[in-house]
């Protein structure tokens, strides 16, 4: 370089150094001030000075792209030193990529017009070092290329971990269970999870990447666009149960939530939107409030009294026959615990009835007296059955049903009562009997006393 600069005034060497952080411009401006300066040529000493400031890397190459030059700022970059430099063939120590011809790409470097491209060299202990060159061809014998590289590593390694962090962004959204989709400020789409592209049947998630929101999904309906737009405005809008007629006629339902994202300069870069596609939990809430209000129907019409209760003991479900059978409107036992409605059933039989339902999941002909301010008390006869999610899960509530057995306790009790009736009448016949034959065993007694003829012979035979 020094070969250059000698053809450079003082004014030159000056600019150059303050130029030389930006070296395009400064090795384009190099040849200019070369062709201008005719007066006050730079010393050898301001010279030197110039590279050794410089905190560019200089390399200086003749046609055979042999070393003529380098400076402090290159050899501290590569670890060589001068001497292990010059002489040396360029591209002993460039890197070059896979098909790439190094003689090649000098010759079409055109004299005086810089060619700005990425290197990578080999460094003295054989590291690959990351650099931006500017390469421009001269006509100052020896030298006939001169190169000025900025160390990029640097750049390189934060613009790696931000393609890591991208990489790594977009394999998260795209295994992400929940179905997302990022859109830019044009609502482009950046990014998009398998959920989403499995939800609204999108076979290519690569293909949709860049393309329009709209194009990809036409059918949207105009309140969505609405939303769109004012997350672009920066509100943050959601829906828990969102329904949308789609264009061949099917309804759909989403719970979704759509929220700008913003730039470093803190404007909005575009919308995310969060979507669950819920149909399939719709129609089954349907097809499960059928089956409650059926069964909520079979229970209110039962002529037998049925309640329902929860864990916590509280009744859910009841019916106006069981209402009927306690005496109290049906408002009164919804809500109660089943401990306060059955208040007149001594504690320790209901700790037996808990201890069963919990260990059995079930109770079989479990009887019960009601009692009755107007009468006689009812007898219940209660069968009850645990309900569970699973086999393997506990149960979440618990049906019983009654039998109201008041009348077939009645007549086991008359029954009972003919029976012990009949066996005492039983009894007093039969000791009758007995005395009667012992009577006749007496006078038959007397009679053969008397030396008379027996009148009871029926005895005498019984007692053969």
């Amino acid at each position: 370089m020094l070969l250059v600069l000698i053809a450079l005034s003082t004014y030159g060497v000056l600019l150059l150094l303050a130029l030389s952080t930006g070296f395009c411009v400064f090795a384009s401006f190099l040849l200019h001030a070369q062709r201008k300066a005719h007066t006050c040529k730079p010393t050898a000493t301001e010279a030197n000075t110039l590279l050794r400031l410089m905190p560019e890397g200089y390399v200086g190459m003749d046609e055979q792209a042999k070393i003529v030059e380098v400076n402090d700022a290159y050899l501290q970059m590569t670890g060589y030193t001068r001497k292990q430099l010059v002489g040396r063939q360029f591209k002993e120590i460039v890197v070059l990529a896979e098909g790439e011809d190094f003689d090649q790409r000098l010759q079409q470097i055109a004299y005086e017009k810089a060619e700005i491209f990425e290197t990578t060299h080999r460094t003295h202990e054989g590291n690959l070092l990351s650099l931006e060159v500017s390469i421009i061809a001269v006509h100052a014998h020896p030298l006939a290329y001169i190169c000025f590289y900025r160390d990029i590593s640097k750049r390189r390694k934060a613009e790696s971990a931000l393609r890591h962090s991208t990489d790594l962004l977009r394999y998260v959204i795209e295994h992400t269970r929940s179905a997302i989709a990022i859109h830019d400020k044009n609502l482009r789409y950046l990014y998009v999870s398998q959920k989403y592209l499995d939800e609204y049947h999108i076979p290519d998630g690569k293909a949709i990447i860049g393309k329009h929101h709209y194009e990809v999904i036409p059918d949207l309906p105009e309140k969505w666009r609405e939303v769109h737009q004012r997350a672009l405005a920066g509100e943050v809008i959601s829906a828990d149960d969102d329904a949308y007629e789609k264009a061949e006629g099917k309804t759909e339902y989403t719970r979704w939530e759509c929220r700008p994202w913003y730039e470093e300069s803190g404007e909005v870069g575009g919308i995310i939107i969060y979507t669950e596609l819920i149909t399939k939990q719709k129609e089954f809430e349907v097809e499960l409030r059928k089956a409650h209000d059926y069964l909520a129907a079979l229970i209110s019409h039962a002529n037998a009294p049925i309640l329902v209760w929860d864990r916590s003991y509280s009744i859910t479900e009841s019916n106006k026959a069981f209402a009927d059978l306690l005496q109290l409107p049906l408002e009164e036992v919804v809500g109660k615990q089943l401990e306060a409605i059955f208040s007149f059933v001594p504690e320790e039989d209901i700790k037996e009835i808990f201890l069963q339902l919990e260990v059995n999941k079930e109770l079989a002909n479990k009887e019960m007296e009601i009692p009755n301010a107007q009468g006689p008390s009812r007898t219940v006869l209660w069968n009850a059955a645990a309900v569970s999610g699973s086999e393997d899960s506990s149960w979440f509530a618990i049906i019983a049903q009654g039998q109201d057995i008041s009348e077939r306790k009645k007549i086991e009790r008359d029954n009972r009562q003919q029976l012990e009736e009949l066996k005492r009448w039983f009894a007093l016949m039969t000791q009758r009997e007995d005395r009667i034959l012992e009577l006749k065993r007496e006078v038959n007694l007397l009679l053969g006393e008397l030396e008379r003829p027996q009148k009871y012979e029926s005895v005498q035979e019984l007692e053969l």
